[in-house]
């Protein structure tokens, strides 16, 4: 089992499934988004897995000519390519850097025109907030639904840079988040749809794996330990939440709030999903101040360091961004302004 069968079974499935009727909108949709999600990897440079099943049983081609005879064309590969920046060699603490951004961000004469930011505003509204529940929020996809919350004097709030450069760092072994991930797929693979057994089976072969790397291990037990709160909510952009049931295969206290994940996972995840639409995934994360701004340098007494963009552009286009989550915004296109106070709904 893995993720290259998985992926093949549930393929091959679908695709029987769509040769074979009448598909609905929702089947359409449906066949939309599993493509979405194989061009993606493509255009993110891991071509295995689609090299794989094109060689096996034309899983690219048919899907394209399932969308073909219904009329209907394929999502773009790619919403807004982002070139590449230069990294600046200093060091900055995390929590204290975003403090600054949101300071100066309140006080930035330009903000964002970017539409799809209205909807990140109000997924940080579907979150909501609990006094007693700390948040954890995953950067560097997460990093506008955390000043969302800290610019309005939230409480309990902790930006974690867990990225696969962390992992790598702190572990000195490439592709630990692939063998994190695995579980997940293995856990569909066995048939786990519903959660409570989905997150069982992933916890029992999660825990064998950072037992592996136990300095990883201690350092996420430490940054868990080091909350109080009885619930602990991680914030991430979502895809397949690998990093939130890691954290929750060491914590019993964690859930998690998704933006959406793939449509294999939509039952699985449905309440801890702000909404099904996979095809929007990219736009939430190749945002400039959530994918060019910052970079993870290093982790040390407990504490995130990170790396800034050295060009100007990406700063003015990050700080024009982030003012549209501080209190003061334009939340509804172009024209409508809205005044926000320091409270949630």
């Amino acid at each position: 089992m893995g993720f290259i069968s998985f992926n093949e079974n549930y393929y091959r499935r679908k695709l029987e499934d769509y040769e074979n009727k009448n598909l609905s909108g929702a089947d359409i949709l449906e066949a939309k988004q599993l493509l979405k999600v194989l061009d993606d990897l493509t255009d993110e440079g891991y071509t295995n897995l689609n090299d794989t099943m094109e060689a096996d049983f034309s899983c690219l081609t048919r899907l394209r000519a399932v969308l073909h005879r219904c009329g209907e064309s394929p999502f773009p590969i790619d919403q807004q390519r982002l070139a590449d920046t230069i990294y600046g060699t200093c060091e900055y603490e995390l929590e204290k850097l975003l403090g600054n951004l949101i300071e100066e961000a309140e006080k930035h004469g330009s903000v964002s025109a970017n539409p799809f930011l209205e909807e990140i505003y109000r997924y940080c509204e579907w979150i909501g907030y609990d006094e007693d529940t700390a948040y954890v929020f995953l950067l560097r996809d997460a990093l506008l639904p955390y000043v969302f919350f800290r610019s309005r004097g939230r409480d309990n709030l902790h930006p974690w840079l867990i990225s696969r450069r962390f992992l790598e760092d702190i572990t000195e072994t490439e592709y630990v988040d692939d063998d994190i991930r695995l579980p997940l797929y293995e856990a569909l693979e066995s048939g786990h749809v519903r959660f409570d057994e989905y997150s069982a089976y992933c916890r029992k072969r999660i825990l064998p794996v950072l037992n592996e790397h136990p300095e990883l291990k201690t350092i996420l037990l430490e940054l868990l330990s080091s909350i109080q709160q009885d619930r602990i909510i991680v914030v991430e952009s979502g895809y397949m939440g690998t990093i939130p049931m890691m954290l929750k295969a060491l914590d019993e206290r964690v859930d998690f709030r998704l933006f959406t994940t793939a449509p294999f996972l939509y039952e699985t995840y449905q309440d801890r999903i702000f909404c099904r639409k996979y095809e929007d995934i990219r736009r939430f994360e190749t945002l400039y101040s959530q994918d060019l701004f910052m970079r993870y340098s290093s982790y040390r007494s407990g504490k995130f360091y990170v790396n800034v963009s050295a060009e100007e552009s990406v700063k003015e286009k990050t700080l024009s961004e982030t003012a549209r989550f501080t209190p003061v915004l334009i939340c509804s296109g172009l024209d409508t302004v809205r005044k926000k106070i320091k409270e949630l709904p």
